[in-house]
């Protein structure tokens, strides 16, 4: 019965079957311990923890992308166009830069992008024993992890004041990735056609493939309003009312 299972896996796996829930409880159980490694170690082994991590997700891409480069199979799709590829830089912003000038970038655009990467994955076709279905859920695992890691360990400065961080992101990279798709026949960020699987295909058969990205701006918008009540209701439990971040 367990042999059938793993070889059935060289065909890929099913959204929440037992290998996909195995992947979401091992996100987990990472988040725990870098948690606890993390909250454990001083201001100077906290930014060298974050520096590590942001370069382990780099590197993964990196490696990656060498592969499908030697395998001749490198395009402009394998390029970090992605919301989840464009979140590498944010992390790695984040760990290297003072402040929490990226902080509502992580929190609104790289948490939930890496969330929804994991929850509905669209690799659910490629063989577990192949390199790059590993490297996607490694690297969104991570991806996911780092935020949230920060998230519990109160790094993260939120502020509903500064919900327009992540709205002049959008409006810069969006129209530009936008017309890149175009040109180049991609579909980064999902934002010309709903990728297979997941909830986005459910947008463009309701709002018709010419109003599709329509809806996919309201389910935005939607999941922000989810994110941003939380700021509202436990802001003043995280940093009290008299703190500087409390706005």
């Amino acid at each position: 019965m367990l042999r059938e299972s793993v070889q059935s896996l060289e065909n890929g796996f099913q959204l929440f079957d037992w290998y996909h829930l195995s992947w979401l409880l091992l996100t987990v159980f990472v988040i725990y311990m870098m948690y606890k490694i993390y909250h454990g170690a001083d201001l100077a082994g906290q930014r060298k923890i974050k520096i590590r991590w942001a370069l382990v997700i780099l590197l993964l891409e990196s490696i990656k992308n060498i592969l499908l480069i030697i395998q001749g199979d490198f395009s402009y799709d394998s390029l970090p166009l992605h919301l989840c590829g464009l979140g590498i830089f944010i992390v790695l912003a984040h760990a290297i830069l003072k402040g929490h000038h990226m902080d509502m970038l992580l929190y609104c655009l790289t948490m939930p992008g890496a969330f929804m990467s994991l929850v509905t994955p669209n690799w659910t076709d490629v063989s577990a024993f192949n390199y790059f279905h590993f490297h996607s859920f490694f690297f969104h695992l991570l991806l996911f992890a780092y935020p949230v890691t920060m998230l519990f360990s109160k790094e993260l400065k939120l502020s509903i004041r500064k919900i327009w961080q992540p709205i002049l992101f959008l409006s810069v990279t969006v129209p530009i990735v936008y017309v890149l798709n175009g040109w180049w026949g991609t579909n980064f960020m999902f934002l010309n056609a709903p990728a297979e699987g997941t909830p986005l295909v459910l947008l463009e058969q309701y709002f018709g493939e010419q109003y599709y990205i329509l809806g996919f701006i309201g389910l935005v918008v939607i999941f922000w309003l989810f994110l941003l009540l939380p700021i509202l209701l436990f802001k003043r439990f995280l940093y009290g009312k008299n703190h500087r971040y409390y706005k």
